[in-house]
Formats: structure tokens, C-alpha cells, sequence
């Protein structure tokens, strides 16, 4: 096997189904979850801790994405300094479980604190649904170094040092059910790393594959020795450069580009949790180096089609929705004027392709926009009569 623990997961499931990006994100947040909160990242009054949400998405069984869930489940229930969570539950039984567990009841290990990985081959099945699920979730991703609950029937209890990690599986179907405007625009979506298959593997009916458990042994000795890690990760100086040449230039673009959902707005804070966990992996030292910080923002960045396409799925945009977006930007665009492919790009987690080119259809024949082509594509211009109603405040 490889050095590193992610190189040696992937190397263990190579021959299974589920593609390479559901078990790497499983192998990721497993690092995550036994780190806990023994280990952050002080930025100014705040820490930051490694624990990130996982959510696998695929619309078919036949990626198999219930057993990465599985095994990163198991992982951390055999290097047993985390609670896990796992089976049909209510956020209030989970809120319960971590303010009491000082215990584990199935091995009897001290386990002090909040920190937990919540596991759940589907999440809609996971937890119990409940408007209260959403917020809850939202809240405690970030630490909190004492969250009190006030709840009818269970009265007031105090969860200490909450380092909540999350790995979750479910189809885009019965996500959406789960995932509803309130975790779309309230936060969680931009909070949960979203990953889709990267490939189709082939199938293995896995007739040579009897004994895994030499490999899954190794598996938990290199995690043993990342759990005992503690304190503060340190940056290197290229780190650093590395990561400001990234997001200063991304936090500019924030002024003109509107994200409701958040996910660019937090990206950042995903990139340096990802890039904590990879330094462990690789060195299993508290040192992040460029090469961490490199791999980290590659790999969050490349989770962004994923967002779009998921809120694309979800979203209930009409068509007075979209022209209301369309004609605020031409206003304050120069010549009132505007590219359809840039429109497209600006709110591509507002609106898709086809309910813009439907909201096109009414404006441009009731004289409110001008349409027009050139070898660069297709141009959309306030009309006179539109503009001077707009400047007016006057109905168009």
C-alpha cells in the first residue's frame, strides 16, 4: 500500500464499483471526523476545525454510493475517539446523543465532547423529516464551544465542544425533498461538499475478493496515527501566497456576482478545511503546505457543476423571476446592454438555459428588449420605452 491513508483507501477499493470521487470524499471526510476538535486554525476571534459535510449524489443505484458511506462509517467507529450516528433518526435524538455521550454504549470508550460524524446511506431516510433538521444542521457545522437547546418536552440541555461532521448518500430525486429552499438559500447546500460520480467503473462481481481485512487493518493504523494529532496547523509561507492569489481575486468577484445560495461566498472556508486534512494525510504533521493548498482548492473548485446542476433541478424560477434579474442588470450595465451567454454565467444557481430563452420570448415581442446578433453571439438591449419607464419608476 501507498504512504499516504487516502492513496491506500483508494488503492483498497479500487476493485469495487462506486466511482473514485465518492470513495476519495469518503476517505477525506474520515480524516475529518477523527481529527475532530482536537485540532483547528485560529483566524482573528475564530477557529476553524476540519469537520466538513459529504454528501454523494447519484441518480441510480448503479454507483453503488451507499458503500463509501459504509466504509468511512466503520473506520471511524474502529478508531473510536468520534461518536458516530448512524440509523433512522430525528435532529433532536441527535442533539440528545451528543449533549449526553460522555460514553460510547457500544464499546463503553470515553468519548468527551460533541464531536460526532453523522452517517447516512440516505439522507431523506436518515433523518426524520422535520423543518427544525435544516436549521439545526446549518448552525452546528461551524464549532461552537457550548450550544444550548431549548426543546418542548426535553427541556434545556448544553452540548459542549460541537465538532459535527457529516457523511451522507442520496439520489437527486429524493434530495430535493430534503434539500429545500430554506438549505439552499438559509446555508447548508454551501456548506455540504456535493459530489457526483467522476466515472462509470465496470462491474466486479468480486468472486476473487474474500478477505479484506489485512487492508482494512492497515487502513485503521495509518488513521490511528492521524487521531492522535493535536493543536494549531501552521502555514507555510507559499501556502499562504498560494491561497491569497486564489481567493482575493474570488472575493472581488463577489460585488457583481450574485449567489443567494452562498456556496461561492463559503468555497474559502471549505478550501482550508480540505487543505488541514490533506497536510495530516500526507505528513501527519499540523503543517499545510502549498501542495496542500493547491490540491485542496482543484479539488473544491471542481465540485461547483455539481451545485449548478443540483440547483438548476430544484429551483422554482419563473419566468417574472428571471426578468425581474434581467432587467436590473441591463439598467446598470453600460449601453444597457448585455450578452446572453454573460447573463447566463452570472446566474447560472438563479436560472437555466431554457427559462431564460422562455423569458426572452415575452420581452423581446412586447417591446422591451432589443435581440441582436453578432459573430460573438446573441445581444439583449433595453428598449426606449422600457428604460424610461425603469428611470421613471413607472409600470412597464
Amino acid at each position: 500500500m501507498s504512504d499516504d491513508f487516502i492513496s491506500s483507501f483508494l488503492t483498497h477499493t479500487s476493485e469495487y464499483e462506486s466511482p473514485t470521487s465518492f470513495w476519495k470524499w469518503s476517505a477525506i471526510t474520515a480524516i475529518g471526523s477523527i481529527l475532530r476538535d482536537n485540532c483547528y486554525r485560529q483566524f482573528g476571534d475564530h477557529r476553524i476545525y476540519p469537520n466538513i459535510y459529504t454528501l454523494l449524489v447519484a441518480d441510480s443505484a448503479v454507483h453503488r454510493k451507499g458503500n463509501p458511506v459504509k466504509l468511512c462509517e466503520a473506520l471511524v467507529s474502529k478508531i473510536n475517539n468520534t461518536k458516530v450516528i448512524s440509523g433512522r433518526t430525528s435532529i433532536q435524538a441527535i442533539l440528545d446523543e451528543l449533549s449526553r455521550g460522555e460514553t460510547n454504549p457500544k464499546t463503553g470508550a470515553l468519548l468527551k465532547g460533541g464531536s460526532a460524524l453523522f452517517s447516512a446511506a440516505e439522507l431523506s431516510a436518515g433523518i426524520v423529516n422535520d423543518p427544525e433538521a435544516v436549521k439545526i444542521l446549518t448552525d452546528i457545522y461551524d464549532f461552537r464551544e457550548e450550544y444550548t437547546s431549548r426543546l418542548r418536552g426535553t427541556g434545556t440541555f448544553r452540548i459542549k465542544n460541537v465538532c459535527f461532521s457529516m457523511m451522507a448518500a442520496s439520489n437527486a430525486s429524493m434530495l430535493i425533498g430534503f434539500f429545500d429552499n430554506i438549505a439552499i438559500l438559509g446555508g447548508l447546500l454551501g456548506r455540504t461538499m456535493l459530489v457526483k460520480p467522476d466515472q462509470f467503473r465496470q462491474g466486479n462481481s468480486l468472486w476473487d475478493i474474500k478477505d479484506t481485512s489485512v487492508g482494512f487493518k492497515q487502513l485503521v493504523c495509518q488513521l490511528k496515527v492521524i487521531s492522535e494529532l493535536k493543536g494549531e496547523f501552521e502555514f507555510s509561507i507559499e501556502a499562504k501566497e498560494v491561497y491569497d492569489n486564489w481567493y482575493i481575486p474570488l472575493r472581488k468577484s463577489y460585488e457583481k456576482k450574485p449567489d443567494s445560495s452562498g456556496i461561492l461566498g463559503r468555497i474559502h472556508t471549505s478550501v482550508l478545511k480540505v487543505a488541514m486534512i490533506l497536510s495530516v494525510n500526507y505528513r501527519q504533521e499540523l503543517q499545510v503546505e502549498k501542495r496542500d493548498i493547491e490540491e485542496s482548492i482543484d479539488e473544491c473548485m471542481a465540485l461547483l457543476p455539481n451545485y449548478q446542476s443540483f440547483i438548476m433541478c430544484s429551483g422554482k424560477s419563473t419566468i417574472a423571476d428571471v426578468g425581474a434579474i434581467v432587467l436590473g442588470e441591463l439598467i446598470v450595465s453600460k449601453d444597457h446592454q448585455m450578452s446572453r451567454k454573460e447573463l447566463l454565467r452570472k446566474h447560472w444557481n438563479q436560472f437555466d438555459a431554457e427559462i431564460f430563452d422562455k423569458t426572452m420570448q415575452t420581452l423581446v415581442p412586447a417591446g422591451m428588449l432589443l435581440e441582436s446578433m453578432n459573430g460573438t453571439g446573441i445581444f439583449y438591449q433595453l428598449s426606449e420605452k422600457c428604460l424610461e419607464s425603469l428611470t421613471k419608476g413607472t409600470e412597464v
